[in-house]
Protein backbone atom coordinates (compact mmCIF):
# COMPACT_ATOMS: atom_id res chain seq x y z
CA UNK A 1 0.00 0.00 0.00
CA UNK A 2 1.54 3.26 -0.81
CA UNK A 3 0.75 6.58 0.99
CA UNK A 4 -2.38 8.45 -0.78
CA UNK A 5 -2.17 11.94 -2.10
CA UNK A 6 -2.15 14.66 0.64
CA UNK A 7 -3.80 17.91 0.34
CA UNK A 8 -2.88 20.71 1.97
CA UNK A 9 0.71 18.99 0.76
CA UNK A 10 2.09 18.67 4.43
CA UNK A 11 6.02 20.16 5.37
CA UNK A 12 7.72 16.70 4.94
CA UNK A 13 6.00 13.07 4.35
CA UNK A 14 8.22 9.49 3.84
CA UNK A 15 6.87 6.46 3.11
CA UNK A 16 8.38 4.06 5.58
CA UNK A 17 6.79 0.60 3.71
CA UNK A 18 3.43 -1.62 3.91
CA UNK A 19 0.48 -0.78 6.32
CA UNK A 20 -1.21 -1.34 9.13
CA UNK A 21 -4.92 -2.58 9.77
CA UNK A 22 -7.17 -0.63 12.16
CA UNK A 23 -8.12 -2.09 15.07
CA UNK A 24 -11.50 -3.79 16.09
CA UNK A 25 -11.61 -1.05 19.14
CA UNK A 26 -9.21 1.73 18.96
CA UNK A 27 -7.29 2.55 21.95
CA UNK A 28 -6.81 5.85 22.77
CA UNK A 29 -4.13 7.28 25.42
CA UNK A 30 -1.84 10.95 25.96
CA UNK A 31 -1.68 14.18 27.83
CA UNK A 32 -4.05 15.54 24.98
CA UNK A 33 -7.52 14.23 25.48
CA UNK A 34 -9.95 14.51 22.61
CA UNK A 35 -13.68 15.47 23.25
CA UNK A 36 -16.51 13.24 22.71
CA UNK A 37 -17.34 15.02 19.17
CA UNK A 38 -13.85 14.64 18.68
CA UNK A 39 -13.46 10.47 19.38
CA UNK A 40 -16.50 10.29 17.10
CA UNK A 41 -14.50 11.54 14.38
CA UNK A 42 -11.91 9.11 15.07
CA UNK A 43 -14.17 6.72 14.75
CA UNK A 44 -16.11 7.77 11.88
CA UNK A 45 -13.13 8.19 9.64
CA UNK A 46 -11.30 4.82 10.69
CA UNK A 47 -14.66 2.78 10.96
CA UNK A 48 -14.11 1.55 14.70
CA UNK A 49 -15.68 2.10 17.97
CA UNK A 50 -12.72 3.92 20.29
CA UNK A 51 -11.65 3.23 23.88
CA UNK A 52 -9.87 5.93 26.00
CA UNK A 53 -7.27 3.92 28.17
CA UNK A 54 -4.07 4.76 30.30
CA UNK A 55 -1.68 1.83 28.56
CA UNK A 56 -1.31 -0.33 25.26
CA UNK A 57 -2.89 2.11 23.20
CA UNK A 58 -3.13 1.83 19.55
CA UNK A 59 -3.52 5.75 19.30
CA UNK A 60 -1.16 7.71 21.51
CA UNK A 61 -1.48 11.50 22.15
CA UNK A 62 1.66 13.36 23.26
CA UNK A 63 2.14 16.97 23.89
CA UNK A 64 5.09 18.41 22.94
CA UNK A 65 5.69 22.25 23.71
CA UNK A 66 8.44 22.45 21.19
CA UNK A 67 6.13 22.63 18.37
CA UNK A 68 4.56 26.06 16.86
CA UNK A 69 0.28 25.73 17.62
CA UNK A 70 -1.16 23.84 14.85
CA UNK A 71 1.79 22.28 13.71
CA UNK A 72 2.24 18.17 14.44
CA UNK A 73 4.22 14.81 14.42
CA UNK A 74 2.14 11.75 13.13
CA UNK A 75 3.66 8.17 12.94
CA UNK A 76 1.37 5.48 11.50
CA UNK A 77 3.36 2.19 12.02
CA UNK A 78 2.29 -0.48 14.19
CA UNK A 79 0.29 1.94 16.28
CA UNK A 80 -0.30 5.46 15.20
CA UNK A 81 1.58 8.28 17.07
CA UNK A 82 0.30 11.82 17.26
CA UNK A 83 2.57 14.78 18.84
CA UNK A 84 1.47 18.14 18.88
CA UNK A 85 1.53 21.01 21.06
CA UNK A 86 -2.19 21.11 21.83
CA UNK A 87 -5.47 20.76 20.62
CA UNK A 88 -5.81 21.94 17.49
CA UNK A 89 -2.10 20.20 16.13
CA UNK A 90 -3.78 17.01 16.96
CA UNK A 91 -6.91 18.05 14.89
CA UNK A 92 -4.75 19.04 12.19
CA UNK A 93 -2.96 15.50 12.55
CA UNK A 94 -6.64 13.59 12.66
CA UNK A 95 -7.26 15.30 9.66
CA UNK A 96 -4.34 14.18 7.84
CA UNK A 97 -5.13 10.70 9.30
CA UNK A 98 -7.98 10.97 7.70
CA UNK A 99 -6.82 11.26 3.85
CA UNK A 100 -5.07 7.97 5.02
CA UNK A 101 -8.30 6.23 5.54
CA UNK A 102 -9.77 6.16 2.34
CA UNK A 103 -12.89 8.85 0.52
CA UNK A 104 -15.29 6.80 2.70
CA UNK A 105 -14.01 8.74 5.78
CA UNK A 106 -15.64 11.97 4.27
CA UNK A 107 -19.03 10.52 3.55
CA UNK A 108 -21.21 12.89 5.47
CA UNK A 109 -23.23 9.84 7.44
CA UNK A 110 -20.42 6.69 8.00
CA UNK A 111 -21.96 3.57 6.27
CA UNK A 112 -20.35 0.15 7.89
CA UNK A 113 -17.38 -0.97 6.08
CA UNK A 114 -16.93 -4.02 4.21
CA UNK A 115 -13.71 -4.66 5.10
CA UNK A 116 -11.47 -3.15 8.51
CA UNK A 117 -9.39 0.08 6.91
CA UNK A 118 -6.00 -0.30 6.84
CA UNK A 119 -3.54 2.58 6.30
CA UNK A 120 -0.18 3.12 4.52
CA UNK A 121 2.97 3.31 6.99
CA UNK A 122 4.64 6.72 7.12
CA UNK A 123 6.02 9.61 9.23
CA UNK A 124 4.80 13.28 8.67
CA UNK A 125 5.64 16.26 10.16
CA UNK A 126 3.55 19.06 9.12
CA UNK A 127 3.33 22.71 10.12
CA UNK A 128 1.05 25.62 8.80
CA UNK A 129 2.89 28.59 6.28
CA UNK A 130 -0.18 31.08 7.94
CA UNK A 131 -1.42 30.83 11.31
CA UNK A 132 -4.87 32.42 10.03
CA UNK A 133 -6.35 30.35 7.02
CA UNK A 134 -9.27 31.90 6.61
CA UNK A 135 -12.71 31.63 4.12
CA UNK A 136 -15.23 34.23 3.78
CA UNK A 137 -18.81 33.11 3.06
CA UNK A 138 -21.72 36.03 2.31
CA UNK A 139 -24.73 34.43 3.31
CA UNK A 140 -26.52 38.05 2.98
CA UNK A 141 -26.54 38.53 -1.00
CA UNK A 142 -27.97 34.76 -1.16
CA UNK A 143 -29.12 32.86 1.98
CA UNK A 144 -27.04 29.97 2.58
CA UNK A 145 -29.37 27.62 4.78
CA UNK A 146 -27.66 25.83 7.80
CA UNK A 147 -26.86 22.72 7.02
CA UNK A 148 -24.81 23.91 3.81
CA UNK A 149 -22.83 26.48 6.43
CA UNK A 150 -22.09 22.96 8.78
CA UNK A 151 -21.22 21.08 5.71
CA UNK A 152 -18.67 24.06 4.40
CA UNK A 153 -17.20 24.43 7.59
CA UNK A 154 -16.70 20.78 7.72
CA UNK A 155 -14.92 20.69 4.54
CA UNK A 156 -12.75 23.72 5.40
CA UNK A 157 -11.66 21.88 8.09
CA UNK A 158 -10.54 19.11 5.82
CA UNK A 159 -8.52 21.45 4.22
CA UNK A 160 -6.91 22.67 7.71
CA UNK A 161 -8.23 26.10 7.45
CA UNK A 162 -8.93 27.99 11.05
CA UNK A 163 -11.68 30.41 10.41
CA UNK A 164 -14.96 31.29 8.55
CA UNK A 165 -15.64 34.31 8.10
CA UNK A 166 -19.65 34.81 8.13
CA UNK A 167 -20.74 38.24 6.03
CA UNK A 168 -24.16 38.64 7.75
CA UNK A 169 -25.83 41.87 6.42
CA UNK A 170 -25.80 43.62 3.08
CA UNK A 171 -28.03 45.69 1.15
CA UNK A 172 -29.58 42.83 0.12
CA UNK A 173 -30.24 40.72 3.16
CA UNK A 174 -29.92 40.69 7.18
CA UNK A 175 -29.44 37.50 8.61
CA UNK A 176 -29.14 37.46 12.53
CA UNK A 177 -31.78 38.25 14.43
CA UNK A 178 -31.44 40.89 17.10
CA UNK A 179 -33.84 41.29 19.68
CA UNK A 180 -34.05 44.65 20.16
CA UNK A 181 -34.72 45.41 16.62
CA UNK A 182 -36.83 42.80 15.38
CA UNK A 183 -37.15 44.30 11.91
CA UNK A 184 -34.00 43.57 11.07
CA UNK A 185 -35.23 39.79 10.39
CA UNK A 186 -38.81 40.30 10.28
CA UNK A 187 -38.46 42.48 7.38
CA UNK A 188 -35.21 43.20 6.20
CA UNK A 189 -34.18 39.39 5.78
CA UNK A 190 -36.81 39.54 2.71
CA UNK A 191 -36.44 40.86 -0.91
CA UNK A 192 -38.63 41.15 -4.01
CA UNK A 193 -36.08 40.30 -6.93
CA UNK A 194 -32.62 39.52 -7.52
CA UNK A 195 -30.51 40.27 -10.11
CA UNK A 196 -30.27 37.52 -12.77
CA UNK A 197 -27.70 38.68 -14.85
CA UNK A 198 -26.44 41.55 -17.14
CA UNK A 199 -27.09 41.39 -20.89
CA UNK A 200 -24.47 42.80 -23.46
CA UNK A 201 -26.33 45.71 -24.26
CA UNK A 202 -26.25 46.67 -20.13
CA UNK A 203 -29.89 45.30 -19.88
CA UNK A 204 -30.57 44.00 -16.09
CA UNK A 205 -32.44 40.43 -15.96
CA UNK A 206 -34.19 39.55 -13.02
CA UNK A 207 -34.75 35.86 -11.42
CA UNK A 208 -38.45 36.64 -11.00
CA UNK A 209 -38.91 35.19 -7.43
CA UNK A 210 -38.66 36.49 -3.43
CA UNK A 211 -35.32 35.86 -1.93
CA UNK A 212 -34.89 35.57 1.71
CA UNK A 213 -34.55 34.01 4.88
CA UNK A 214 -32.35 33.99 8.33
CA UNK A 215 -30.84 31.98 10.95
CA UNK A 216 -32.32 32.05 14.78
CA UNK A 217 -29.88 32.11 17.46
CA UNK A 218 -29.75 29.15 18.11
CA UNK A 219 -28.75 27.94 14.59
CA UNK A 220 -25.98 30.74 14.80
CA UNK A 221 -24.34 29.19 18.49
CA UNK A 222 -25.08 25.55 16.94
CA UNK A 223 -22.73 26.97 13.82
CA UNK A 224 -19.73 28.36 16.58
CA UNK A 225 -20.21 25.09 18.06
CA UNK A 226 -19.71 22.56 14.98
CA UNK A 227 -16.87 24.58 13.87
CA UNK A 228 -14.88 24.95 16.94
CA UNK A 229 -15.05 20.91 17.51
CA UNK A 230 -13.21 21.24 14.32
CA UNK A 231 -11.00 23.69 15.03
CA UNK A 232 -12.47 26.28 13.39
CA UNK A 233 -13.56 30.02 14.54
CA UNK A 234 -16.51 31.55 13.22
CA UNK A 235 -15.83 35.42 12.93
CA UNK A 236 -19.57 37.41 12.47
CA UNK A 237 -19.58 40.55 10.13
CA UNK A 238 -21.82 43.32 10.62
CA UNK A 239 -21.23 45.35 7.36
CA UNK A 240 -21.04 49.33 8.10
CA UNK A 241 -22.04 52.53 7.13
CA UNK A 242 -22.44 51.54 3.37
CA UNK A 243 -23.60 47.99 2.51
CA UNK A 244 -26.57 49.17 5.06
CA UNK A 245 -29.99 49.00 2.87
CA UNK A 246 -31.79 46.50 4.51
CA UNK A 247 -31.12 47.88 8.17
CA UNK A 248 -32.32 51.23 6.49
CA UNK A 249 -35.16 49.64 4.93
CA UNK A 250 -36.35 48.21 8.41
CA UNK A 251 -35.61 51.33 10.47
CA UNK A 252 -35.13 54.18 7.73
CA UNK A 253 -33.82 57.11 10.98
CA UNK A 254 -30.63 54.87 10.51
CA UNK A 255 -30.42 56.39 7.05
CA UNK A 256 -29.67 59.67 5.82
CA UNK A 257 -32.77 61.84 5.24
CA UNK A 258 -35.08 58.39 6.70
CA UNK A 259 -35.46 57.46 3.40
CA UNK A 260 -38.04 55.16 2.56
CA UNK A 261 -36.10 52.36 0.48
CA UNK A 262 -36.90 48.58 0.19
CA UNK A 263 -34.24 45.75 0.67
CA UNK A 264 -32.02 46.32 -2.31
CA UNK A 265 -33.00 43.62 -5.67
CA UNK A 266 -29.54 44.80 -7.27
CA UNK A 267 -25.30 43.92 -6.99
CA UNK A 268 -22.95 46.81 -6.74
CA UNK A 269 -22.59 49.62 -4.65
CA UNK A 270 -25.91 51.72 -3.23
CA UNK A 271 -25.16 55.25 -2.36
CA UNK A 272 -27.83 54.99 0.22
CA UNK A 273 -25.69 54.75 3.79
CA UNK A 274 -26.29 55.43 7.55
CA UNK A 275 -26.63 58.43 8.83
CA UNK A 276 -23.75 59.03 11.60
CA UNK A 277 -25.85 59.85 14.25
CA UNK A 278 -25.71 59.21 17.83
CA UNK A 279 -29.05 57.26 16.99
CA UNK A 280 -27.03 55.24 14.43
CA UNK A 281 -23.81 54.77 16.72
CA UNK A 282 -26.13 53.57 19.89
CA UNK A 283 -28.39 51.31 17.46
CA UNK A 284 -25.24 49.34 16.21
CA UNK A 285 -23.36 49.00 19.41
CA UNK A 286 -26.86 47.34 20.19
CA UNK A 287 -26.47 45.30 17.46
CA UNK A 288 -22.72 44.17 18.39
CA UNK A 289 -23.13 43.16 21.93
CA UNK A 290 -25.99 40.84 20.91
CA UNK A 291 -23.64 39.64 17.80
CA UNK A 292 -20.81 39.19 21.18
CA UNK A 293 -23.32 37.66 22.97
CA UNK A 294 -23.73 34.56 20.08
CA UNK A 295 -19.77 34.40 18.69
CA UNK A 296 -17.00 34.32 21.04
CA UNK A 297 -14.84 34.94 18.63
CA UNK A 298 -11.68 37.11 19.35
CA UNK A 299 -12.60 39.84 16.12
CA UNK A 300 -15.66 40.96 15.57
CA UNK A 301 -15.82 42.47 11.62
CA UNK A 302 -17.33 45.40 10.92
CA UNK A 303 -17.08 46.01 7.51
CA UNK A 304 -16.57 49.36 6.46
CA UNK A 305 -16.15 48.82 2.97
CA UNK A 306 -17.08 50.33 -0.29
CA UNK A 307 -18.94 53.66 1.17
CA UNK A 308 -20.03 56.18 -1.25
CA UNK A 309 -19.71 59.82 0.18
CA UNK A 310 -22.61 61.76 -2.14
CA UNK A 311 -25.32 61.35 0.82
CA UNK A 312 -23.13 63.04 3.95
CA UNK A 313 -22.10 65.55 1.30
CA UNK A 314 -25.37 66.67 0.87
CA UNK A 315 -26.85 66.39 3.48
CA UNK A 316 -26.28 69.47 5.50
CA UNK A 317 -27.25 67.84 9.03
CA UNK A 318 -24.22 65.52 8.18
CA UNK A 319 -21.82 68.17 7.00
CA UNK A 320 -22.64 70.07 10.88
CA UNK A 321 -21.81 66.42 12.01
CA UNK A 322 -18.92 66.41 10.63
CA UNK A 323 -17.82 69.84 11.91
CA UNK A 324 -19.46 68.95 15.49
CA UNK A 325 -17.02 65.98 16.03
CA UNK A 326 -14.14 68.31 14.59
CA UNK A 327 -13.54 66.69 11.30
CA UNK A 328 -12.42 69.12 8.37
CA UNK A 329 -14.93 66.86 5.97
CA UNK A 330 -17.69 64.20 5.36
CA UNK A 331 -15.51 61.79 4.23
CA UNK A 332 -13.57 61.57 7.76
CA UNK A 333 -16.62 60.80 8.68
CA UNK A 334 -16.17 57.26 7.64
CA UNK A 335 -13.40 55.95 9.94
CA UNK A 336 -15.29 58.43 12.75
CA UNK A 337 -17.71 56.41 12.15
CA UNK A 338 -15.95 53.01 12.17
CA UNK A 339 -13.66 54.25 15.17
CA UNK A 340 -16.53 54.34 17.46
CA UNK A 341 -17.85 51.49 17.03
CA UNK A 342 -14.09 49.83 17.32
CA UNK A 343 -13.74 51.20 20.91
CA UNK A 344 -17.00 49.52 22.12
CA UNK A 345 -15.67 46.08 20.57
CA UNK A 346 -12.37 46.61 22.27
CA UNK A 347 -13.96 47.49 25.62
CA UNK A 348 -15.39 43.94 25.42
CA UNK A 349 -12.42 42.32 24.97
CA UNK A 350 -12.61 41.57 21.20
CA UNK A 351 -10.70 43.52 18.52
CA UNK A 352 -12.58 44.81 15.92
CA UNK A 353 -12.40 43.76 12.09
CA UNK A 354 -12.17 45.92 8.75
CA UNK A 355 -11.82 45.64 4.98
CA UNK A 356 -8.97 47.96 3.88
CA UNK A 357 -11.28 50.99 2.59
CA UNK A 358 -12.15 51.60 6.75
CA UNK A 359 -8.11 52.65 7.00
CA UNK A 360 -7.73 56.04 7.65
CA UNK A 361 -6.08 58.71 10.58
CA UNK A 362 -9.46 58.06 12.23
CA UNK A 363 -9.19 53.95 12.80
CA UNK A 364 -7.08 52.78 15.84
CA UNK A 365 -4.33 50.36 14.64
CA UNK A 366 -5.38 48.24 16.88
CA UNK A 367 -8.00 47.34 14.01
CA UNK A 368 -7.68 43.91 11.62
CA UNK A 369 -7.69 44.79 8.18
CA UNK A 370 -8.67 42.35 5.31
CA UNK A 371 -6.70 44.06 2.17
CA UNK A 372 -9.08 42.99 -0.93
CA UNK A 373 -7.66 44.76 -3.43
CA UNK A 374 -4.05 43.66 -4.54
CA UNK A 375 -0.29 43.37 -3.27
CA UNK A 376 -0.47 47.33 -2.90
CA UNK A 377 -3.06 47.58 -0.82
CA UNK A 378 -2.11 45.10 1.23
CA UNK A 379 1.60 46.97 1.58
CA UNK A 380 -0.42 50.38 2.59
CA UNK A 381 -2.49 48.54 5.12
CA UNK A 382 0.79 46.82 6.56
CA UNK A 383 3.19 50.14 6.04
CA UNK A 384 0.14 52.66 7.83
CA UNK A 385 0.38 50.01 10.90
CA UNK A 386 -2.31 47.46 10.48
CA UNK A 387 -2.28 43.81 11.35
CA UNK A 388 -3.28 42.88 7.91
CA UNK A 389 -5.40 39.57 6.13
CA UNK A 390 -4.12 39.17 2.29
CA UNK A 391 -7.66 38.26 0.80
CA UNK A 392 -6.80 40.36 -2.73
CA UNK A 393 -9.61 39.72 -5.44
CA UNK A 394 -7.34 39.23 -8.33
CA UNK A 395 -6.34 35.60 -6.61
CA UNK A 396 -8.32 34.31 -3.71
CA UNK A 397 -12.87 35.47 -5.31
CA UNK A 398 -13.62 32.19 -5.38
CA UNK A 399 -17.18 33.55 -7.30
CA UNK A 400 -14.86 34.90 -10.35
CA UNK A 401 -15.50 32.18 -12.90
CA UNK A 402 -13.08 29.48 -12.94
CA UNK A 403 -12.83 29.89 -16.85
CA UNK A 404 -13.20 32.43 -19.77
CA UNK A 405 -15.58 29.39 -21.18
CA UNK A 406 -18.92 30.26 -21.99
CA UNK A 407 -19.73 27.30 -20.71
CA UNK A 408 -19.28 28.56 -17.15
CA UNK A 409 -22.57 28.52 -15.51
CA UNK A 410 -22.49 32.18 -13.68
CA UNK A 411 -23.17 35.81 -14.56
CA UNK A 412 -20.27 36.83 -12.72
CA UNK A 413 -17.95 38.57 -15.42
CA UNK A 414 -14.39 38.34 -13.84
CA UNK A 415 -11.99 35.14 -14.24
CA UNK A 416 -9.88 32.90 -11.78
CA UNK A 417 -8.09 30.04 -12.85
CA UNK A 418 -7.43 27.40 -10.35
CA UNK A 419 -3.73 27.50 -11.19
CA UNK A 420 -3.93 31.21 -10.84
CA UNK A 421 -4.97 30.83 -7.41
CA UNK A 422 -2.67 28.09 -6.38
CA UNK A 423 0.52 30.45 -7.80
CA UNK A 424 -0.53 33.88 -6.37
CA UNK A 425 2.52 35.20 -4.66
CA UNK A 426 0.70 35.62 -1.50
CA UNK A 427 3.55 37.71 0.25
CA UNK A 428 5.85 40.14 -1.69
CA UNK A 429 8.83 41.32 -1.10
CA UNK A 430 7.15 44.85 -0.45
CA UNK A 431 4.66 43.22 2.34
CA UNK A 432 7.59 42.14 3.83
CA UNK A 433 9.57 45.86 3.70
CA UNK A 434 6.57 47.42 4.92
CA UNK A 435 5.69 44.97 7.88
CA UNK A 436 9.15 45.08 8.88
CA UNK A 437 9.47 49.21 8.70
CA UNK A 438 5.91 49.51 10.57
CA UNK A 439 5.73 46.70 12.96
CA UNK A 440 2.80 45.51 11.75
CA UNK A 441 1.89 41.28 10.90
CA UNK A 442 1.08 39.71 7.48
CA UNK A 443 -1.42 38.25 9.77
CA UNK A 444 -2.84 35.79 6.82
CA UNK A 445 -4.96 34.97 4.14
CA UNK A 446 -7.99 34.43 3.28
CA UNK A 447 -10.89 33.10 0.23
CA UNK A 448 -13.46 35.11 -0.09
CA UNK A 449 -16.94 33.67 -1.87
CA UNK A 450 -19.20 36.25 -2.33
CA UNK A 451 -22.94 35.39 -3.57
CA UNK A 452 -24.52 37.82 -5.51
CA UNK A 453 -24.04 35.37 -8.49
CA UNK A 454 -24.16 32.01 -6.97
CA UNK A 455 -28.03 31.44 -6.03
CA UNK A 456 -28.01 27.47 -5.28
CA UNK A 457 -25.82 25.38 -3.10
CA UNK A 458 -24.59 23.44 -6.85
CA UNK A 459 -23.07 26.67 -7.97
CA UNK A 460 -21.91 27.14 -4.55
CA UNK A 461 -20.25 24.17 -4.95
CA UNK A 462 -19.15 24.52 -8.28
CA UNK A 463 -17.36 27.87 -7.72
CA UNK A 464 -15.92 26.72 -4.49
CA UNK A 465 -14.47 23.35 -5.26
CA UNK A 466 -11.71 22.72 -5.70
CA UNK A 467 -10.44 25.62 -5.71
CA UNK A 468 -10.56 26.40 -1.70
CA UNK A 469 -8.18 22.43 -1.75
CA UNK A 470 -5.96 24.98 -3.94
CA UNK A 471 -6.26 28.22 -1.97
CA UNK A 472 -6.06 25.98 1.26
CA UNK A 473 -2.42 24.07 -0.08
CA UNK A 474 -1.31 27.90 -0.51
CA UNK A 475 -2.62 29.10 3.26
CA UNK A 476 -0.93 25.69 4.29
CA UNK A 477 1.99 24.23 2.58
CA UNK A 478 5.21 26.15 0.87
CA UNK A 479 4.74 26.92 -2.41
CA UNK A 480 4.46 24.04 -4.56
CA UNK A 481 4.03 22.85 -8.50
CA UNK A 482 0.71 23.12 -9.53
CA UNK A 483 1.43 20.26 -11.87
CA UNK A 484 1.95 18.15 -8.50
CA UNK A 485 -1.23 19.59 -6.46
CA UNK A 486 -3.32 18.42 -10.05
CA UNK A 487 -1.85 14.91 -9.85
CA UNK A 488 -2.97 15.26 -6.31
CA UNK A 489 -6.62 16.09 -6.80
CA UNK A 490 -7.36 13.33 -9.68
CA UNK A 491 -4.97 10.80 -7.85
CA UNK A 492 -7.54 10.81 -5.20
CA UNK A 493 -8.61 14.21 -3.76
CA UNK A 494 -11.55 14.73 -5.98
CA UNK A 495 -13.03 11.31 -4.66
CA UNK A 496 -12.84 12.73 -1.18
CA UNK A 497 -15.44 15.53 -2.27
CA UNK A 498 -17.21 12.98 -4.11
CA UNK A 499 -17.45 11.20 -1.45
CA UNK A 500 -18.47 13.81 0.78
CA UNK A 501 -21.60 15.10 -1.64
CA UNK A 502 -19.68 18.19 -3.32
CA UNK A 503 -20.93 18.82 -6.75
CA UNK A 504 -17.67 20.51 -7.43
CA UNK A 505 -16.25 21.34 -11.07
CA UNK A 506 -14.67 18.69 -13.12
CA UNK A 507 -10.63 19.76 -13.76
CA UNK A 508 -11.64 19.69 -17.56
CA UNK A 509 -14.72 21.71 -17.53
CA UNK A 510 -18.90 21.68 -16.19
CA UNK A 511 -20.75 18.25 -16.65
CA UNK A 512 -23.46 18.85 -19.03
CA UNK A 513 -26.18 18.75 -15.91
CA UNK A 514 -24.02 21.57 -14.45
CA UNK A 515 -24.50 24.11 -17.65
CA UNK A 516 -26.65 27.17 -17.67
CA UNK A 517 -27.96 27.75 -20.75
CA UNK A 518 -30.24 30.33 -19.23
CA UNK A 519 -27.42 32.17 -17.81
CA UNK A 520 -25.58 31.99 -21.03
CA UNK A 521 -28.02 33.02 -22.85
CA UNK A 522 -28.58 36.10 -20.82
CA UNK A 523 -25.19 36.84 -20.86
CA UNK A 524 -24.47 36.55 -24.68
CA UNK A 525 -21.54 34.62 -24.03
Amino acid sequence: MTMPPLVPSPTSARETGGDVEVPGVVRIAGDLPLTTVQRRFVEDWLGSPTELVDADAWLMLTRDDALQDGSYRLVIDETVRIEAAGEIGVLHALQTLRQFAGPEAFASAPAPRTAPVRLARAEIEDAPRFGFRGVHLDVARHFVPKAEVLRFIDIAAAHKLSALHLHLTEDQGWRMPIDAFPLLTEAASYRADSLAAWAPDGTAHYAGRPHGGFYTKQDLREIVAFAAERGVTVIPEIDVPGHSVAAISAYPRLGVGAPDVDVWTDWGVNDCILDPSDYTLDFFRTVLDEVMDVFPSPVIHIGGDEVPYRRWQESADVRQRATDVGLNSVEELHGWFLAQLVAHIEARGRRAGVWHEAVSAALPTSALVNAWSNADGVEACLGAGYDTIVSCCSHLYLDYRPSDSGDEPSACEPVLPMRTLYEFDAVTPGMRTAADQSGAQIAGIQAQLWTEWLDTQGIRDYHAYPRLAAFAELAWSEPGEYADFERRLRGGHLERLDSAGVDYRPLDGPLSRQLRPDIRALTGR
